[in-house]
């Protein structure tokens, strides 16, 4: 087996939205913005 990789998921929340990062190889990539309103809440 291969070393594992460390992959961090973080988010930004907004008043309206959030927005996804992936910390990967000691980058911050970002995925996705993602509204409120596309939620479902459970």
């Amino acid at each position: 087996m291969g070393a594992a990789m460390r992959v961090n998921n973080w988010i930004v929340v907004l008043d309206c939205a959030y927005m996804e990062y992936t910390s990967w190889r000691g980058k911050n990539v970002y995925r996705r913005t993602v509204a409120y309103d596309r939620v479902v809440w459970c």
